[in-house]
């Protein structure tokens, strides 16, 4: 072999390894991009699931601990005309009930009679949603609200609202017993 041929093999060895460093850089700058884009996706479904657990309620974290076999429902799924407490005074209905309860301590008296009125439609309200936690006061609830900014109810409250006007205030279990058994 003679020097001009080394010095060619030479040659081609030099620019097949810095083609191979710069194949190299490349690969790392793809590998960093997509880390960084892994990165954020898994940030932001971080971000999702925390809201969804502690703000919206809408992931439950108890329910891996319920038994499959149960024939009890989850409540939030099975309470027919849920609304939040701000919509009370929004709804397509000229006349209409709106029930004010916690969804997981339901009185039994009350929900045994509340569906004796079928005259109206009856939007039911969770005092323990922390959504509806400005509209609910233990102790002192608003008998004379007029719009929603004065809302104030206790658990449980049952209210009649006719044309957007409260026409019936009902709070406390014997009030609405009183009420619904007449």
């Amino acid at each position: 072999m003679g020097r001009e041929q080394k010095r060619k093999e030479l040659k081609k060895y030099k620019n097949k390894k810095i083609e191979e460093e710069i194949a190299g850089q490349d690969m790392m700058k793809v590998s960093t991009i997509l880390k960084i884009i892994l990165g954020v996706v898994v940030v932001i479904l971080i971000f999702y699931y925390g809201l969804a657990i502690f703000v919206t309620k809408e992931v439950d974290l108890s329910s891996k601990n319920k038994s499959n076999d149960t024939s009890e429902s989850d409540n939030s799924n099975s309470v027919s005309n849920a609304i939040l407490a701000k919509n009370t005074f929004s709804q397509v209905d000229d006349v209409y009930y709106v029930y004010y309860y916690n969804f997981n301590d339901e009185e039994e008296v009350i929900s045994n009679s509340i569906g004796n009125l079928t005259d109206y439609t009856i939007y039911r309200v969770d005092t323990s949603s922390g959504l509806n936690s400005n509209y609910v006061d233990s102790n002192n609830s608003n008998k004379n609200v007029t719009d929603i900014s004065n809302l104030k109810v206790k658990n449980p409250t049952l209210i009649k609202i006719d044309n957007d006007k409260v026409v019936a205030y009902y709070d406390g279990v014997n009030e609405i017993s009183n009420f619904l058994n007449k």
